[in-house]
């Protein structure tokens, strides 16, 4: 069994082949679908005996169609646009990142359907000292920077360290990322770049591939790939739509205006509104989530939340009143 603490640096090798593999049934269901779309103008009179049995609307195959497309196409802008921004926002560490020394929290629950779900045992916590970034004479941040803070970050190495370097890019002094979970990041999608030798070292006999990287061809694949079935689910919803014209005046419930209309509203309207836009709220989320996310520590140290603390006040506060009425209690008993 593979040991927690050593990184995974990159998607395993038959990767692109599951993606494919993933996609041959829901391409099958979707071939059957193009079947009965070129087979309906032959059932589609009333002296036929088929006409009257039981049939999946050609509208509502478009409707399957065009959703696929959609949800092809943010993965195809996803791969071409969204992950190269997040590759060189990484790549900005190597090049401009100050390092610093700091921590890194990590607790490895065993719960496998939360990972699996949410995957948070991909995601640790970073402590460190602004300070040390304010001293540091290539920070030209302006703003005061005092205390420490705790950022929630992505993890390649599972397990906790201390003092450690941590690089940080100075004009985002809460922008602060373990120097070694770098390092497995650039692998990921670098042919030639290798982490530190000595957590190379870690690595068990079953795991002596770790240096090897993740081409970027994978990446070309699983575009090319999503490419096809973007050509595909468009010459299918074509075609349906062609199809509805010749069988729209027989069967009540199809519309041949109907069809058109929402093929090009999705293709005009819906796909760039939710691919482009989809992806481009999502980098602002990360690209937040990366330079400017953290939480300050308060005087007592801690990095609680502010919302379970002021619970906590309100608590401390409500014991202290009921407390007290219970002694003003006693006391007139007392008198009494």
């Amino acid at each position: 069994m593979a040991d927690d603490s050593i990184p995974t640096l990159a998607l395993p090798g038959g990767s692109i082949l599951q993606f494919f593999v993933m996609t041959i049934p829901l391409f099958g269901v979707y071939c059957y679908f193009l079947y009965l779309a070129i087979t309906r103008p032959s059932i589609a009179d009333p002296d036929n005996e088929a006409f009257y049995e039981p049939r999946i609307r050609l509208t509502d195959i478009l409707y399957v169609y065009l959703t696929t497309w959609v949800l092809y196409a943010v993965l195809v802008i996803y791969m071409l646009w969204f992950v190269n921004k997040r590759r060189r926002l990484s790549k900005r560490y190597e090049k401009e990142g100050i390092v610093i020394l700091g921590d890194v929290q990590y607790e490895d629950e065993d719960r496998w359907l939360v990972n699996c779900l949410f995957r948070k045992h991909d995601y640790g916590y970073v402590i460190y000292d602004l300070e040390k970034v304010a001293s540091h004479p290539a920070c030209d941040y302006k703003g005061p920077l005092e205390g420490k803070i705790r950022k929630k970050v992505r993890v390649y190495h599972r397990f906790p360290r201390e003092q450690v370097s941590i690089l940080v890019i100075p004009q985002y002094p809460y922008s602060g990322q373990p120097k070694t979970d770098l390092e497995a990041d650039w692998a990921s999608f670098s042919e030639t770049y290798l982490v530190s030798e000595g957590y190379n070292e870690a690595a068990d006999n079953n795991r002596g591939s770790i240096q090897k990287v993740m081409s970027r061809d994978r990446s070309l694949g699983i575009i090319l790939i999503s490419l096809g079935w973007l050509a595909f689910l468009l010459f299918a919803s074509v075609f349906v739509c062609l199809q509805i014209d010749e069988i729209s005046d027989v069967y009540q419930d199809e519309s041949s205006y109907w069809a058109w209309t929402i093929f090009i509203i999705v293709m005009a309207g819906v796909t760039p509104v939710v691919a482009i836009g989809g992806n481009l709220i999502r980098w602002k989320i990360y690209e937040r989530w990366i330079l400017r996310s953290g939480k300050n520590a308060r005087p007592d140290g801690s990095f609680g939340s502010p919302r379970k603390s002021r619970r906590k006040n309100r608590s401390e506060r409500g014991a202290s009143h009921t407390k007290a009425s219970e002694e003003e209690d006693g006391a007139y008993v007392q008198m009494t």
